[in-house]
């Protein structure tokens, strides 16, 4: 039941965070934790979902999150590395205090070898056996950027696949669509102001809105263009 919750609940109201290849600071906790390793800054976010809320920290390199569904309450503490060249290393531990059996190694490597281009893998080993990879590309350079990530959990034969896009119109708003194989889609709406970012979801599975806020001591405007 508990890994079913997650499932059902892991689309985040933050476009990057959906995908392997994408985040970086503060939404890579819970995400992939390589993106601690990227631009590092300190940053915080906050999402509500009426089923979920989930709130996570980055400072430098280390990331510490926590979420909560019903009475579960699990938390991660991470720690991403960024390597000479175009990779980006990631290690999270994924827990409760409570006994629900979560307890998770979660190991991550992002590798953007230029602005159109990134490439994420991550693998969750402990309770569950969980792998991700996939893909995003940048084809028409800041206004639209396309992704897709491959889901495979050996114990319970899971196989998924996530895809999605992101167009931006103008600076500073972003517009978003993604889905998965069975077609259980969400669609949201991004916007930036300086160094915060506010984001909405509206999912299709659900029938739900969801929502976040980013905080953080970078400007957004230096860094929403290049993967690097």
């Amino acid at each position: 039941m508990i890994q079913i919750l997650f499932f059902v609940l892991s689309a985040n109201p933050f476009y990057e965070a959906n995908f392997t290849s994408l985040p970086i600071r503060s939404i890579s906790v819970f995400s992939n934790p390589a993106g601690l390793g990227i631009q590092r800054g300190a940053e915080s976010f906050f999402t509500y979902h009426p089923d979920r809320l989930m709130n996570a920290s980055s400072l430098g390199n280390l990331g510490l999150g926590i979420t909560r569904m019903d009475s579960i309450t699990y938390y991660e503490i991470g720690l991403g590395l960024k390597l000479p060249g175009a990779f980006s290393l990631g290690y999270a531990y994924q827990f409760d205090i409570k006994d629900y059996g979560i307890s998770s190694h979660i190991f991550g490597f992002i590798c953007r070898p230029s602005p159109k281009l990134s490439l994420g893998y991550k693998t969750t080993l402990g309770s569950k056996c969980h792998m991700f990879g996939g893909i995003s590309i940048k084809p028409l350079k800041k206004f639209l950027t396309l992704s897709c990530d491959i889901e495979y959990e050996g114990i319970d034969s899971i196989f998924n696949y996530y895809y999605g896009a992101m167009i931006q119109p103008l600076d500073g708003v972003q517009l978003n669509f993604y889905a998965d194989k069975e077609f259980n889609w969400n669609t949201g709406t991004e916007l930036t102001f300086g160094k915060i970012k506010v984001a909405g979801k509206y999912s299709n599975m659900d029938k739900k809105f969801s929502g976040g806020i980013i905080v953080s001591a970078q400007n957004f405007k230096k860094l929403k263009y290049d993967y690097r």
